[in-house]
This record gives structure tokens, sequence and C-alpha cells, in this order.
């Protein structure tokens, strides 16, 4: 572990500058990581210029989307001589690690690297008010007791207990400690060390203290928000009846589909040709039982999505922004997620070589619901 000292009491500006010379050096091609353009708008940017890094915001509060997604596009087959640098929050991290797993990125081609998140606002709260970006994220790092319990952060943010990246190459942490004067670099890999050769920091042997045990109550939280806000919605949307309510504003949009990153098939069943029905398909459905709903096929479209992928789902709540009726899908894939993936003893993105659970047979496996 390094500890890098922090200049002119800018975290942004210092990581700018590093990752610009690596640029400048030849050591990556170029980097995925958060920008803010010229007119005020946050979204992801592959930067290959060092001299366009000022746009680069890698430690900037706001999530429009999950960079994984833009990662299964750009980095889908292999190239022997590009080195990609992906500057990602854990929930994007994790959905790589899936991805990778699934066989749907070129990890070869990644260099992961992994920053430290508390939570993440939405792109139009934070777009209409700030003026200043730099300013807004330094002010935003120093005033971590807020972290704890911002109602303004997205909804996923709020349960999520994985501020700290799980797999990478590389991270940069800030969390439990002054961020104005020196951020925490992690290496884990011979490739980080290539990257961190001849920086100018300090080694530690241990995580400091007061990190730990900041990273510990943020974590405790989180999981009591999560609690929370999964008996509220037991209330609501537990029987079958509470569930179709729950979905009845739904549009069959499929946008939670398509900004899903952990959603990796190249074309989703439920936009094939087997649900392209006629006129008479739907005046015999609405025959058949009186009356028919419409758009159809919405609650079947929403149980085989979350039977499809909820062993791989990272709850980043990307699929809530999306909705354009705003169903509550994050506390329902938190719910729903967790409780599938404990079912297999697995976490979504914890390891590269973790098996897949609906890739891996053990005779084991629900004994007690088969003998029932």
């Amino acid at each position: 572990m390094l500890l890098i000292r922090v200049r002119e009491r800018d975290p942004e500006q210092t990581l700018r500058d590093i990752f610009a010379n690596w640029l400048k050096q030849g050591k990556i091609a170029a980097l995925l990581l958060p920008a803010v353009s010229r007119t005020g708008v946050t979204a992801p940017a592959l930067i290959s210029d060092p001299g366009k890094m000022d746009r680069a915001s890698p430690l900037l509060p706001v999530m429009a989307v999950n960079a994984a997604k833009a990662i299964a596009e750009i980095a889908a087959t292999g190239s022997p001589d590009v080195k990609l640098g992906v500057v990602l929050r854990p929930c994007e991290m994790r959905a790589v690690v899936e991805l990778s797993k699934l066989q749907q990125v070129a990890r070869e081609n990644l260099i992961l690297i992994g920053v430290d998140c508390p939570g993440t606002y939405k792109p139009e709260r934070v777009e209409s008010e700030v003026r200043d970006f730099n300013e807004f994220v330094r002010s935003f790092l120093t005033d971590q007791n807020r972290f704890l319990d911002d109602k303004k952060f997205r909804t996923a943010c709020q349960m999520c207990e994985f501020p700290v990246p799980l797999v990478y190459d590389l991270t940069i942490g800030y969390l439990g400690l002054d961020p104005l004067e020196h951020l925490l670099i992690t290496s884990a890999s011979e490739t980080a060390n290539l990257l961190l050769d001849g920086l100018e920091a300090s080694l530690l042997s241990f995580q400091p203290k007061q990190r730990l045990e900041y990273l510990s109550r943020l974590t405790q939280t989180r999981r009591q928000n999560a609690e929370t806000k999964i008996a509220e919605l037991d209330r609501v949307a537990l029987g079958p009846e509470n569930l179709v309510r729950y979905f009845a504003n739904c549009l069959n949009c499929h946008n939670c589909m398509k900004v899903c990153p952990v959603c990796y098939c190249r074309q989703c069943f439920f936009d094939s040709e087997v649900f392209e029905k006629e006129l008479d398909d739907y005046v015999r459905n609405s025959r058949r039982k009186g009356l028919a709903r419409m758009p159809a096929g919405t609650m079947l479209y929403h149980l085989t999505r979350m039977n499809h992928m909820m062993t791989s789902c990272v709850q980043c709540g990307i699929c809530e922004e999306s909705c354009p009726v705003g169903i509550g899908l994050s506390v329902l894939y938190k719910k729903v997620s967790r409780n599938a993936q404990a079912e297999f003893d697995y976490v979504s993105g914890r390891s590269l070589t973790e098996p897949l659970p609906l890739a891996t047979f053990r005779e084991d496996e629900f004994k007690k619901i088969g003998e029932e």
C-alpha cells in the first residue's frame, strides 16, 4: 500500500496528473473514467489525449450509467497491443468481473482501477445545481459524516454494503482519511506495479485504523438501511396480487434490461420474434379472459429477467434510474438478488475465479427442496 500526498489540497487534480503521465509515458492507451463536459454534463469518457484529462473527474459522486455497460461494448473483443485503464466504482467493478466470467469482456486488455464510493447522486440533481464541479467534489469528499445518512443518494447507494472494490489491479482510497491531504493506493498485480513505478509515495504495511473503523460503520449503516427498505417493500409487494400492483405502471419499454450491466444476451428473448404477435393473437387472448391488460406480458418479463440474472446482479440500481414511471426496482432487486446469491453462497463480483452458480452443478444443492 502507498500513501500519496495530495497536491495543493486537490485530490482530483492530483489523480488527473497521474493519469495524464500514464498516457504520456505510453503505459496505457486510454482511460475510461467519469468526466464533465464544458456544458456541465456528466458521463463516462474514454480519454487518450493527456491534454483532455482536465475534463476527467475520477471521484465524481454522480452516476448516470454503469460504466461496465460501456466496457462490454468497447472491450468485447481483445487486442494484443492495447491496455485500457478503467476507473470504476465498486458496483461497476463487480459488474466487469461478472462480465469477464460470462466471457463478455477481454479481461486481458483491461487494467482495473477501483475507487472508493460512499454513494452517488442522480445526474439531474447535480447538473442543475453545480457550477464548479471541482469544488463540488472537494467539498463532497471532506464531509464524510453525511455519507452515513445522505437521503439524496440514489436508492441503491443507500443500501450498498460495498464502498470499496472487491477485485482490482489498483485501488484509490479516501474513505476514513483526509482526502485533501492523502490518498491510499493499493496494488494487486504486476501490471499495477508498473503503473506505480516512480510515483512519489510513502509505503504502508497496513490500512490506517481510522479507515477500517469508518468502513465498518458505513457498511453496518448500509446493511441496516437495506433491512429497513426491504421490510417496507414486503409490506406493499409481498404476495402475487401485491406484486402485480407493484409493476402495474410498467410500460414494457425494457429500459431496465437495456441499461443493466450484466444483462448480456445479444438479443433479449422478449425482443425476439416470439413476442411479435398479430391482431388475431391479441383478440384471441382478450376473448379467453374477457379482458387483457395492455401492454401485455409485463409481469412475465420482469419475473423472467429476475430469474435470469439475479445471481450476477450487482445491485447498482441503474435499472430504477432508467424506469420512466419510477418503479422501485433497486429495493426489489436488492432483496431478490441477495436471497438468490445466498442460496449459492455466492457474491456477484467477489472473485474472478469463483464459478458462476448457474454454470456449476453441485450434488448437495437444494436437497431439502427435492426431498419435500
